[in-house]
């Protein structure tokens, strides 16, 4: 009787994990689609790309601040002399790889510079296994060389317009410095110890604060419309301030695989809300492209072809 019970009844707190996992990816891929915005709310603010990533810091801060006080987070003693060189050096990757991306989609369609940009676990392998003496296994390697195949297919059918539009070949320029210095961002801020998610992501955007200040002295503030202010306010508050949060509050609650898939929403979120705003469309090529780059990430972040490559070394 008790064996059959066990077999055919669950564990409430089995019941209750799954539930809050259930949860926490429906609210990670809330926020992960919800970041793939960006590139539409930047380019309708109608700023610099400078200005839009001075104001995000700053209302990103806000917001971020307000969110580690209640949860009593906001430890500034965790930033010391042993830290914060790494700290500012990871902030200033993180701020120009914004300025980069705002820059990017500004000249190129959103979502096409979101695809490129979403190569940064590439370079994040790249740069690991070029200087900070990371193993580079042969199915990393091999995916590496997939995403950039779908790189080609991507950027291929703009190759003849690049050629006559350096603006175009700013914006694939830019996109793809964005997604190196955010792999720079990474690679930094994993070294960084003891010190709160939120609270990091606070200095960051302090970090960009003072960078960008300059921006302020020949600022027009009347020439800003209730729209570019909503959207402002939208990219620290909500694009910042509530995606940083769901994100931290949900990762270490959910598989790695989950996060890799949850992940595409962004791209994904930023071709689609590129086409529903102002039109813009990619070709059976480029799509194609897309999916192979997706399936790449998903390959490198879940590690497909490890245990293949771990038989061959047994066998």
């Amino acid at each position: 009787m008790s064996g059959a019970a066990g077999k055919g009844s669950r564990a409430p707190d089995e019941t209750a994990h799954e539930g809050d996992q259930v949860t926490a990816t429906a609210l990670l891929a809330f926020a992960m689609a919800l970041s793939g915005t960006v590139g539409v709310v930047v380019v309708a603010s109608g700023l610099s790309s400078v200005s839009a990533v001075f104001f995000r810091c700053l209302f990103g801060a806000m917001a971020l601040s307000l969110w580690c006080i209640l949860r009593r987070k906001f430890d500034i003693a965790s930033i010391n002399r042993g830290n914060v060189a790494i700290v500012v050096i990871s902030g200033l990757f993180l701020v120009v790889n914004w300025a980069a991306l705002f820059q990017s989609v500004r000249l190129i369609q959103v979502g096409l510079s979101f695809v490129i940009y979403h190569l940064q676990p590439f370079w994040i392998i790249i740069i690991g296994a070029a200087f900070l003496g990371e193993r580079l296994s042969k199915a990393k390697l091999l995916w590496t060389g997939v995403a950039f195949v779908g790189l080609i297919l991507v950027v291929g059918p703009k190759i003849g317009a690049i050629s006559a539009d350096w603006g175009l070949a700013a914006g694939i320029f830019f996109a793809l410095l964005a997604s190196v210095l955010y792999a720079g961002s990474t690679l930094t801020a994993r070294r960084i110890t003891n010190v709160d998610p939120s609270f990091l992501a606070i200095v960051h955007c302090v970090i960009g604060m003072v960078v960008f200040s300059p921006v302020l002295a020949g600022f027009q503030w009347g020439e800003v419309t209730a729209v570019g202010w909503s959207c402002l306010v939208s990219l620290g508050i909500v694009q910042t301030g509530v995606v940083y949060t769901l994100l931290y509050a949900t990762y270490p609650k959910v598989p790695t695989a989950t996060i890799a898939i949850c992940a595409f929403l962004n791209p994904i979120t930023a071709l689609v809300s590129d086409y529903l705003v102002y039109g813009h469309s990619i070709t059976l090529v480029q799509g194609l492209g897309v999916a192979i780059i997706m399936i790449a990430e998903l390959g490198v972040t879940v590690g497909w072809g490890r245990r293949l490559g771990a038989a061959k070394t047994t066998a």
